[in-house]
C-alpha cells in the first residue's frame, strides 16, 4: 500500500480528481486546505509582500489530497491526475508523491501490516 500525497492549487481540478477516484475505486480521501511557503511569506511578512506576483501561485491556496491505495492503483491515480491537470510542468501547478505504508488501521485496512 503506498500514501498518495497529491498537493493541487488550481480548485478547479478538485471535484474531477475526486470523481476519478472513485472510479479508480478508491474508496476515501481526505482534503486539506492548505497555504505553501510562498504563500504564507508573501501574505505575512512584510518584507516579502512586494514579491507576492513574483512567486508561483502566491495569490491562491492549496488543496493537499491523502488517501492510501494499492500500487495498482497508484498507476491509475498518476495517469488521472496527468490527464486532469497536466505533466505538472507549469510552475508552482501542484505536486503529487507516495510513500509506502507500513500499516493501515481503519476502513477495510484491517489492522495488519502491508504487504
Amino acid at each position: 500500500m503506498e500514501l498518495i500525497v497529491l498537493i493541487i492549487k488550481h480548485t478547479r481540478f478538485l471535484d474531477d480528481i475526486l470523481t476519478g477516484f472513485v472510479d479508480i475505486g478508491i474508496k476515501g480521501a481526505t482534503v486539506i486546505d492548505s497555504r505553501g511557503m510562498g504563500q504564507i511569506l508573501t501574505a505575512e511578512v512584510p518584507i516579502f509582500a512586494g514579491l507576492r506576483d513574483l512567486m508561483p501561485g502566491g495569490n491562491i491556496g492549496n488543496h493537499m489530497i491523502l488517501s492510501v491505495a494499492d500500487e495498482d492503483q497508484v498507476e491509475k491515480v498518476v495517469r488521472l491526475v496527468k490527464e486532469i491537470c497536466g505533466d505538472f510542468e507549469e510552475e508552482g501547478m501542484g505536486v503529487l508523491f507516495t510513500l509506502p505504508v507500513g500499516r493501515f488501521i481503519g476502513l477495510k485496512g484491517g489492522g495488519g501490516k502491508s504487504s
